[in-house]
């Protein structure tokens, strides 16, 4: 069991590192396009994202406790993790441009989403928080997980 929440952590680690770096390599009418897509379909693709990524997360959670789950440490991590997020969302305070505003109508996460895509630099805080996060989680998870 603990060899399976290491490798989900370590693929989330991955995950983590990859949007960052498409947020910041791939320039924005890329990221946006592909943002339609993903909204397209009265937005199908990204609730069946959120469904599958509910699923591993409950089973990621049902694991940590099934391998003796140290209270502080999660609940640190749960209370800091939806803090960063929130604080993340804050960042994009900014009125967007209308030639980078969604076509109407949209639901408000859509508009939120191309907020992010038009500027992703605005939380190069949180962004560099969470990458941090990811890159000592990987080498943890290989260092004293895997391997130690």
């Amino acid at each position: 069991m603990k060899l399976a929440l290491e490798i989900l952590l370590i693929l989330y680690c991955v995950q983590s590192l990859a949007k960052f770096a498409i947020h910041f390599l791939l320039p924005y009418d890329k990221r946006i396009r592909q943002m339609e897509r993903n909204y397209a379909k009265d937005h199908k693709v990204i609730a069946r994202y959120d469904d599958i990524t509910l699923i591993v997360q409950i089973g990621m959670v049902v694991l940590l406790f099934l391998t003796g789950i140290q209270y502080l440490s999660f609940l640190t991590g749960l209370f800091v993790g939806m803090s960063l997020i929130q604080l993340y969302f804050h960042r994009f305070i900014r009125p967007l441009a209308e030639d980078k505003t969604p076509a109407s109508p949209y639901p408000p996460v859509k508009l939120m989403s191309f907020a992010i895509q038009a500027q992703p630099a605005l939380a190069w805080r949180e962004y560099l928080l969470m990458a941090a996060a990811a890159v000592w989680g990987l080498y943890a998870l290989v260092a004293y997980g895997l391997l130690g």
